[in-house]
């Protein structure tokens, strides 16, 4: 099974506070300059669980797209078919409690949106040679559409991202594959916030999704086999770091699994693992994952 991560590759600035934030006010903290990006985390999750996939991403024509490069380069993904943007690259500023619980964040991908549709047309016999393909909601609605119109044979895993993006999978619930969300961006998508979770994720299974996971935050995980529910609880970390990355190594992990032939029953024990794991550091992926980790 070949995979092909389709999303951003951000320079994130990430701030947590030592004691509960004080709003409007300057709070004393850590603060880490780190490459991620939703698309990132999951690929370089994915390279660290030995996976066979590779990674397109867009990178702009400033310096921190060195800094993405260098990392890219240094984790070993394969990134040789990503577009070059005449803009900046995608960049993110993130401050979090302690503990890691995020407060608040700014996304600026204004880039990526302008992207025009031909230059994945250029790599159309490329994204062919792979089996699935993983799109995070970083990507322009055009683009999006481009890709569930020009690839329908293709098995479609899906990252909402946040409240706004998810939005832009709407019209194409049917063909995906595993749709991985939040409770407030499951919410969102199936336009009825005053639902809950499982009556949320019962809709979007009758409109065509075949496999949903709706994290929220510490409370268990709800999810299906068929047209059964189930919620399984998260697993706590031993040190509480910063949740950067955390549903990125859940998403990728469970992947990880499910390309073993395992049922998502087994393949969100390991991504239970792959998040716990991903808590316990600053950065939003954890060097120290490996299929060795997920099995202990």
């Amino acid at each position: 099974m070949r995979i092909l991560v389709i999303g951003a590759a951000n320079v994130d600035l990430v701030g947590v506070g030592i004691n509960s934030l004080i709003p409007h006010d300057s709070n004393i903290g850590r603060i880490d300059l780190v490459v991620g990006g939703v698309g990132k985390n999951i690929a370089e999750d994915l390279k660290l669980l030995r996976t066979d996939l590779a990674f397109l991403t867009f990178l702009g024509n400033d310096p921190f797209a060195r800094i993405i490069t260098d990392h890219l380069d240094r984790v070993g993904l394969d990134y040789n078919h990503s577009i070059w943007m005449e803009g900046p690259s995608p960049k993110y500023l993130a401050i979090h409690q302690p503990g890691g619980g995020l407060e608040s964040a700014i996304s600026d991908l204004t880039s990526v949106e302008s992207i025009d549709t031909a230059e994945i047309e250029k790599r159309k016999d490329y994204i062919e040679e792979f089996d699935f393909l993983v799109l995070d909601a970083n990507l322009s609605q055009t683009m999006i559409d481009y890709l569930f119109a020009s690839f329908p044979q293709k098995k479609f895993i899906v990252d909402g991202v946040s409240q706004t993006k998810v939005l832009r999978f709407r019209t194409h619930l049917a063909k995906i594959h595993l749709l991985k969300v939040n409770a407030l961006e499951l919410a969102a998508l199936s336009m009825d916030p005053s639902a809950d979770i499982r009556g949320n994720v019962q809709v979007l299974l009758a409109a065509g999704v075949r496999q949903v996971i709706a994290t929220n935050g510490p409370n268990p995980i709800t999810y299906n086999v068929g047209r059964d529910i189930f919620e399984t609880a998260v697993l706590p970390a031993k040190i509480m770091r910063s949740s950067v990355g955390c549903g990125d190594a859940l998403l990728a992990a469970t992947i990880y699994s499910l390309s073993l032939g395992k049922d998502l029953h087994e393949a969100l024990r390991y991504g239970k693992k792959a998040a716990a794991l991903t808590m316990e550091v600053y950065s939003p992926c954890n060097p120290a994952l490996s299929p060795e980790r997920l099995e202990e």
